[in-house]
């Protein structure tokens, strides 16, 4: 012990030591590192030594490809060309299962074509609303004087329905059909009733606003782009019709007419003629 501590207390004996052990780290640190170097370049060149992924080829979807196992041609394999086995080889089912045979090649074949779209069929459009038999109709304030005719009749279909006529004869609106009399009469008083506070909106105008909660008479274009009117109840349910009109100044007069036979008419019911 006494030999040790007066080694280090001896000149530069201390100094020495010190250098050792530093040496000593580095040589380590060297060796590690080369280590690491070598096992990187053997990695690497292991890998240089793989065999490449096969490539699978690609198509269009109108190129695809399906394979009808069922129908695959059985050839042995030591028969098969070199230029064949480069497509792709396959384990043979086991259903095809040999002494004679353990391989097969698969050629594809080509994918049946898609079947045409069906044709949709053509709608017909559907046909005009029905016309009256004469033009338009022109307000008369001598034939509003007098009272019009509320007209009840059967339809061709056996639905009771019923017309609004100006005392001069001219039918003004009509109703849609009803299966019995009286749901028919019911609807010849809600027309009296919505006339009286019935406002007129043309549907026509850019700054048409529907109304809502209140019966109406609406202004509109049909399909053989003439004029027309419905008086729409405070349910929105469409309880009345006009003809077609070439103007629109004659529709909205013809609501007038409408009004005036509301309020001043005669029933005419002719389904008491048909029955009998």
């Amino acid at each position: 012990m006494d030999a040790i501590i007066e080694f280090f207390n001896t000149g530069y004996n201390l100094w020495y030591v010190v250098g050792a052990a530093v040496a000593l780290i580095a040589v380590i640190i060297i060796v590690a590192v080369a280590v690491k170097s070598a096992k990187k370049k053997k990695q690497a060149k292991e890998s240089e030594n793989l065999p490449e992924p096969a490539k699978v080829p690609t198509a269009s979807d109108d190129d695809l490809l399906e394979i009808d196992v069922d129908n695959m041609e059985l050839t042995p394999e030591d028969e098969v060309s070199d230029a064949a086995k480069s497509n792709f080889m396959m384990r043979l089912p086991v259903k095809y299962n040999s002494s004679d045979i353990d391989s097969v090649v698969v050629r594809p074949r080509k994918k049946a074509p898609r079947p045409e779209p069906e044709e949709k069929p053509v709608v017909e459009p559907e046909p005009a609303e029905k016309e009256s038999s004469f033009t338009d109709h022109i307000y008369s304030p001598e034939a509003a004087k007098r009272p019009g005719t509320v007209q009840i009749y059967i339809d061709n279909g056996g639905k009771y329905r019923f017309r609004f006529k100006t005392s001069n004869g001219e039918t003004v609106g009509h109703s849609q059909g009803y299966t019995t009399k009286s749901a028919c009469k019911s609807g010849i008083n809600a027309v009296v009733k919505a006339v009286s506070e019935a406002k007129i909106i043309d549907s026509t105008k850019v700054d048409y606003a529907p109304a809502i909660g209140r019966p109406v008479f609406v202004v509109y274009r049909d399909r053989e782009n003439k004029f027309r009117f419905r008086l729409t109840a405070s349910n929105t349910s469409n309880i009345l019709a006009s003809q077609g009109y070439t103007s629109k100044a004659n529709c909205i007069n013809g609501t007038k007419s409408v009004s005036n036979v509301a309020l001043f008419h005669n029933i005419s019911d002719d389904t008491v003629k048909a029955q009998k």
